[in-house]
């Protein structure tokens, strides 16, 4: 009756924590509208580029704040670093002409509150360049008089890009593979999640496709999936990029049926596991009650063996 008394203590005090875990949420609260605020639609454009011609498009900067604030527009190298693609704005490779070829119709201005003007982007390609991809940046950036100073001062204190990608008219390369695709068997906290990696090997971007789905294990009622609206990740020539996509709304504890798939360049691979997901802390409490429960059945086994 002890050894009994006692476990039941135990999962008391277990209820009593996976309660406590749920009791409170925060409010949310409305943001207030900024004085200083910048935007911009579209957030990327896409070029067809020919050798030795002109094309055009058309982007809008947006003051969604209360205040009016002056603006530069400046073109940048657009690249990236690692496999999980840290942007680079500085460095320029043979697929960063583009922000060469770029001007704008107009390259500073003012902007007033709740206002917005349309801007023409022109690229004017060169008659020798090779076919492939071309990458740049288009960064707008809100110019306010320095805190405490006068107005000769400059504090440039946002700034928004718009990806631009294209492609030069000729002979292109779409090559590239599935390198990884990954679903973990066990994690300790929401989000589910899955990764795959994937290798450009062409000299133009390419999609890569991503579809998570994920199932109850008790009774395989489907709960997420992205399935009619798969996520879309954009491949840079000659990069490998690392992609993660997650199930938000999963629960601290749970067994699930993971599947992702993967396609990119007429290739598909699936993963599918089994995925159990549980606090560290209460596995720990968990593997506490089987060491408990087997120190309390052994210890009550040898005092037995010594009372006959």
């Amino acid at each position: 009756m002890k050894v009994l008394g006692r476990i039941k203590v135990v999962l008391c005090a277990l209820m009593l924590m996976l309660t406590g875990l749920f009791i409170s949420m925060p409010a949310a609260y409305a943001d207030e509208v900024p004085e200083y605020r910048l935007q911009v639609s579209p957030a990327r454009l896409d070029l067809e580029l020919k050798p030795g011609e002109t094309t055009t498009a058309k982007f809008k900067i947006q003051n969604t704040g209360s205040k009016a604030f002056d603006y530069i527009v400046l073109a940048a190298p657009y690249s990236v670093d690692d496999e999980k693609y840290s942007v680079n704005v500085d460095k320029e490779t043979a697929y960063t002409d583009l922000a060469k070829w770029i001007t704008f119709s107009q390259d500073k201005g003012n902007i007033e509150a709740d206002k917005e003007q349309e801007i023409t982007v022109t690229a004017t390609v060169p008659k020798d360049v090779p076919a492939g991809g071309q990458y740049a940046s288009i960064l707008v950036r809100m110019d306010l008089p320095a805190s405490g100073s006068d107005e000769s001062g400059v504090d440039i204190s946002q700034q928004v890009g718009i990806l631009t990608y294209s492609s030069v008219d000729g002979k292109t390369r779409k090559e590239g593979k599935i390198l990884e695709n990954k679903v973990p068997s066990f994690m300790f906290a929401p989000p589910i999640s899955a990764t795959a990696l994937v290798e450009n090997t062409g000299n133009v971007h390419v999609d890569a496709e991503y579809i998570l789905q994920v199932s109850n294990f008790f009774g395989g009622e489907e709960v997420y999936s992205n399935e009619e609206s798969p996520e879309v990740r954009t491949v840079l020539p000659e990069t490998r990029r690392l992609n993660t996509i997650s199930w938000d709304g999963a629960p601290h504890l749970g067994i699930f049926k993971v599947k992702q798939t993967v396609k990119f360049l007429g290739e598909t691979k699936t993963t599918e596991k089994l995925v159990f997901i549980c606090p560290i802390w209460l596995l720990f409490i968990i593997l506490a009650i089987i060491f408990l429960i087997i120190f309390l059945i052994v210890n009550r086994a040898i005092k037995g063996g010594r009372k006959e």
